[in-house]
Parts: C-alpha cells; structure tokens; sequence
C-alpha cells in the first residue's frame, strides 16, 4: 500500500547511504524491491543470490519488522528491510542511475476513481523508477491486474523503457524466477500474472 503524500524537501546528496559500507562489495549490483509485503521474494532473493544486494521497502510497520527479524535469523548478509513510502524514501536512500534492478511485485490497485492518485505507477513513480535504474538495468513488475499492468505498460514505454517482449506486450514466467509469497499462491491455483520486465535505455522521454 502507498499514500499519496506530497514531498517538496531537497534532496541532500551527501547523505545518502553509504551502500558498500552496509553490503561490501555486494553493493555494486545493489537492487529494490517495493512493497515487499509478507517478505516470501525478499528472503528467496537473498538466499538464492548472496552475490548481489537488496533493499526491501514496505509500507505496513509489522510486515517490514517481521521481514528484517526474519532475516537476521537466516543470517542474512546481503538484505535490508525498511519501513515507510517509497516514492519518499527511494530518491533519499539510492543515486541516480544506482539499481541493477527493481521489483514491484502486485502493488495495490486502489479500484475506486477517487483512488487513482494513490496507485503506484503514476507520471511521477514512472520517471523515479526510470531514473533509479542504471542503464541495461532490469523493471520487474507483476500484478493480478489486468488494467493495472496496460496502465503501467503504457506509462512505462512512454516514458522510455525498453520492453524486452516487445512493445505492447507481456512476458512469460522466466525459468530461474522468484515468486513472491502472495505469487505463489497464484501459481498454485493457475491464475493469470502478468508480467512486465522492461529495461533502462538511453534518457526519460
């Protein structure tokens, strides 16, 4: 879940993370996951990819604490869990052009037409997002929701990401995937996913 909350505050360049001091050299293929929810693609990723670094956001209080307690259980070097809205804390926690990926895994719809201003994948996310990720780096979305994915689709090519199924279209499931807790559930029943994997080329449009 995202709030709409409006943030005007300068963003102090010298005090963002020092991510190579949290991570070590896991740092240099640092990703983000949004909304990272019951924490299932969070702790699969750190698992399955030790080599590389991963920053989960998520909005709930007890589900990012129950996430990092999780974590520091398993022993994991290579994740940190935090707490708050994503469109606020991403500028001030990662550089421009820093994320070898992000996951946006089945982001609230908000279904309601007074609602629409609260959904993830607005004008505004859409150039964060776009400008976050280094170049050739990796938009990993998924959603339950049909209209929600046309809607980011068309948001995201707009503004300049390539498709790597090709314009207009979906992707398939990859082979080496994670799913998500809530995914899985998904998958167990063969309902429709629909998947986005879009990649940084060149400048916003």
């Amino acid at each position: 879940m995202m709030a709409p909350v409006a943030d005007d505050a300068p963003i102090a360049l010298d005090l963002l993370p020092n991510w190579h001091a949290v991570f070590g050299e896991r740092a240099r293929c640092l990703e983000l996951e949004i909304g990272s929810g019951h924490g299932g693609h969070a702790l699969a990723f750190a698992r399955e990819h030790p080599d590389r670094a991963l920053v989960a956001i998520e909005q709930r209080r007890k589900f990012a604490e129950r996430l990092r307690v999780r974590s520091l259980e398993r022993g994991h070097k290579n994740l940190v869990a935090l707490q708050g809205d994503a469109r606020i804390l991403a500028p001030r926690l990662f550089r421009v052009a820093s994320l070898a990926a992000i996951h946006v895994h089945f982001p609230d719809p908000w279904w309601k037409r007074r609602h629409e201003r609260r959904r993830l994948i607005d004008e505004g996310m859409a150039r964060l997002l776009f400008e976050l990720i280094a170049p050739g780096g990796l938009l990993d979305i998924r959603t339950d929701v049909e209209r929600c994915a046309l809607e980011a689709l068309l948001r995201l090519e707009a503004i300049g990401f390539e498709n790597e199924a090709g314009r207009g279209c979906f992707s398939e499931r990859q082979e080496r995937e994670i799913p998500s807790t809530r995914e899985k559930r998904y998958l167990a029943s063969a309902s429709r996913v629909w998947r986005l994997r879009l990649r940084r080329t060149g400048r916003p449009a």
